[in-house]
């Protein structure tokens, strides 16, 4: 009997270690937000699943509608426009953080917005169904996803704030400074695009700031 008591107490921490492991970067993202206990993380480990993307691999299309939210573990993320034959970047998911198509995902109604892999990813998503269990079951969860939310909607805004009172140079340098990863994994034809200008400036700018 306490050979049976061992062996299932040990099966079950090398589980727990495994969740803990494989949602590591996401428990600390949250954490952030909210103080989880152990109940409170348990809620969410069969509410999730661990996708992977190959580069270039589509997410969300133009004309879905947006039913899950993605935290991106491992990889990097580009939410653009298609205008008049043109891609149009509006942000690039920076490693551990969240992504969807915001107004399809609150509205259900079909997105505008395409969200593709720029390298090989590793997501973590949740269905907006179970989100909204969550919601309605667990009082944290409720306050982490308003949370989140409220930090999209802050950043689109202050981005949009920047295109207008700053110049290329300034959010390249913020860029830089924020996530000097994204300038060695991201093509930089995307990083041009998200900043605004073309190529052949963003080159110029390489050249004359030093980093």
């Amino acid at each position: 009997m306490l050979i049976l008591v061992y062996q299932h107490f040990f099966c079950d921490l090398e589980e727990k270690l495994k969740a803990l492991d494989k949602y590591l970067n996401l428990i600390k993202f949250i954490s952030q937000y909210v103080d989880f206990n152990e109940d409170d993380l348990k809620s969410i480990y069969t509410k999730v699943k661990l996708i992977q993307l190959k580069k270039n691999q589509i997410f969300i299309n133009e004309g879905d509608i947006a039913d899950k939210i993605a935290f991106t573990n491992n990889g990097y993320l580009r939410i653009y426009y298609n205008f008049d034959g043109e891609e149009i970047t509006r942000d690039i998911t920076p490693l551990h953080s969240f992504a969807t198509a915001l107004p399809s995902f609150i509205t259900q109604k079909p997105s505008f917005e395409v969200i593709s892999a720029i390298t090989d990813c590793e997501l973590i998503t949740i269905h907006r169904d179970d989100l909204e269990f969550l919601y309605l079951n667990y009082p944290k969860w409720e306050r982490l996803g308003r949370r989140i939310i409220e930090d999209m909607f802050v950043e689109s805004q202050r981005r949009i704030y920047s295109f207008i009172t700053e110049t290329a140079e300034t959010r390249y340098k913020k860029l830089l400074k924020q996530y000097p990863e994204m300038i060695h994994d991201v093509p930089l034809k995307y990083i041009a695009d998200f900043l605004g200008i073309k190529l052949q400036s963003l080159s110029r700018l390489r050249k004359t700031i030093d980093w």
